[in-house]
């Protein structure tokens, strides 16, 4: 039978190689625990202890013969903003919150976890851009401070103008005459252009 590709992903697949591993496992440990002894017994032997010291000693010399650079300590970075501002410069990246908005944390008799829910849900409802002097995220970017631009005024030729202007009309052109330029549909014979 032909091996598909999609037997990796099958469910019995995967449980019969992590039982195989697990088996592994097992025997593996079944082994060092049977011959733990045996093991530590042959680390007492004098070619085990002799490699061992070697090894220690070439680590020795190889430390010994690098050289030890002085350790230079780091200063730490400067903090992105002066502990204490002189007032000249204005570092506040939100703009001062409304006296009745802030009185809402201090409410009395009422717990804390309910007035800053109530706080907070006051405070979102301004958008960003009444809260911050400048965008914080670039989440705002979009958006930000359309106000300012005058808005797009409405096409007269759209459909949604043109069905305001022809089918909601407040006077009642449509149930005049049309003039005279305006050429209806051919009734009778299609030669005579004038004929109604």
């Amino acid at each position: 039978m032909a091996k598909v590709a999609s037997d990796v992903c099958d469910a019995r697949y995967q449980l019969y190689h992590t039982e195989m591993i697990r088996n592994e496992n097992a025997i593996r440990m079944k082994w060092f625990l049977k011959n733990q002894q045996q093991l530590i017994d042959q680390l007492k032997e004098p070619k085990f202890i002799k490699r061992a010291k070697e090894i220690i000693t070439e680590k020795q010399k190889r430390e010994a013969a690098r050289v030890d650079k002085p350790i230079v300590q780091r200063q730490p970075l400067p903090t992105w903003r002066p502990p204490k501002s002189d007032d000249s410069i204005n570092i506040d990246i939100m703009k001062p919150i409304d006296t009745d908005i802030k009185a809402i944390l201090y409410e009395k008799g009422i717990p804390t976890f309910i007035t800053s829910h109530n706080y907070l849900t006051k405070r979102f409802k301004e958008p960003p851009e009444k809260r911050f002097y400048f965008p914080d995220c670039t989440n705002w970017i979009y958006g930000w401070r359309l106000d300012d631009y005058p808005s797009v005024p409405l096409s007269e030729v759209r459909l949604r103008s043109v069905i305001l202007a022809q089918f909601y009309q407040r006077k009642t052109f449509n149930l005049e005459r049309d003039p005279e330029w305006f050429r209806g549909c051919q009734m009778k014979n299609a030669k005579n252009f004038n004929e109604r």
